[in-house]
């Protein structure tokens, strides 16, 4: 299971159909895009009698071009293109691991750092060292550590969760792995027994404290970023994906977190939550007004988080004070 189908060309696969040097430096302004020295992506389809060859590819079925032009998004796209690139060129003995390694196993990306800059990642079995496209960590490496994956070698599933939950922040390991389990990749026990079996000589308690979170009933990334925002802010008590019915049996929602104790709701609100499968906008806000009703007659606080407030203690800070505020009330 590899990246999307991005087209990466090295100068010498274009030396090989007959281009020169020329045709490429003229064909980077047009339907070519540089990712690394001597590697090139295929940027878009264009209309130039003397790139037949590229067009070829920009127009094959299942073929990805790229088209985020700025965000996260362009971040994240970026780093597959790069990662795409490394596909049946990587340096003897280096295997691809961490943020790559993700990619390859078709897990998201939870988030990058502002203004970050797209780098792959490998392990050396004696090499470690740093270029501009990649990072190369010298780590040890057992042969059930690495699997070949259309040519290229990666580390195992377990191995790079166990990599990811060493080497990342919290909140972005608990959101791979959170994935990991939600699409049934991998098990909480298979996991625990690999981490305990493979205990790091460093950051081993930000493993355990990974190991303790997760969690995969969580629905996205955003509700388990969530969900260790709840730790770190000592809010303790949210389950996920908790059922309401009135007083009738009748379903009210699905919230995304609960504590039934302090009566709190937290909800994220996605973007273009209102614009999904082509629903009226104004139509499914009024039904999510409706429906936010009826649990506040329930006698519950509701709160709703945006992707911007997982990043800032406000809300976390506000929920803390309306839980502690609602517990002394019901004592």
């Amino acid at each position: 299971m590899l990246v999307c189908m991005f087209i990466c060309l090295s100068t010498s696969d274009l030396h090989d159909v007959g281009w020169t040097s020329h045709q490429i430096t003229t064909a980077l302004g047009c339907c070519l895009r540089r990712v690394r020295t001597g590697i090139y992506a295929v940027a878009k389809r264009c209309s130039h009698p003397n790139h037949e060859f590229i067009k070829a590819f920009a127009t094959a079925k299942h073929v990805h071009l790229p088209v985020e032009e700025s965000g996260m998004r362009k971040q994240d796209e970026d780093l597959r293109i790069l990662v795409r690139s490394y596909t049946g060129r990587m340096p003897p003995e280096t295997v691809l691991s961490h943020r790559s390694a993700i990619i390859v196993h078709g897990l998201p990306v939870p988030y990058f750092d502002q203004g970050s800059h797209p780098f792959a990642e490998a392990i050396h079995p004696r090499n470690g060292v740093r270029h501009t496209p990649m990072l190369v960590r010298r780590r040890e490496l057992a042969d059930d550590d690495i699997v070949v994956l259309d040519g290229t070698p990666v580390t195992s599933m377990l191995r790079t969760l166990a990599d990811v939950a060493r080497d990342y922040p919290l909140a972005f390991s608990v959101a791979v792995l959170d994935a990991a389990l939600r699409q049934g990749r991998v098990s909480e026990r298979a996991f625990t027994e690999y981490c305990e079996a493979h205990r790091p000589r460093t950051l081993r308690k930000r493993v355990e404290t990974t190991l303790t979170l997760m969690d995969g009933r969580r629905e996205s990334v955003a509700e388990s970023i969530c969900a260790v925002r709840f730790d770190e802010y000592a809010l303790p008590g949210f389950e996920p994906q908790v059922e309401f019915f009135d007083e009738k049996g009748q379903f009210i929602a699905r919230t995304d977190f609960a504590n039934k104790k302090a009566k709190v709701i937290v909800e994220f609100d996605g973007e273009g939550k209102y614009h999904l499968m082509g629903n009226n906008p104004r139509a499914e806000m009024e039904k999510e007004r409706r429906r936010e009703y009826k649990l506040r007659n329930l006698g519950y606080a509701v709160f709703r988080i945006r992707w911007q407030d997982l990043f800032t203690a406000d809300v976390f800070l506000r929920i803390r004070e309306s839980m502690n505020s609602r517990l002394a009330d019901f004592r």
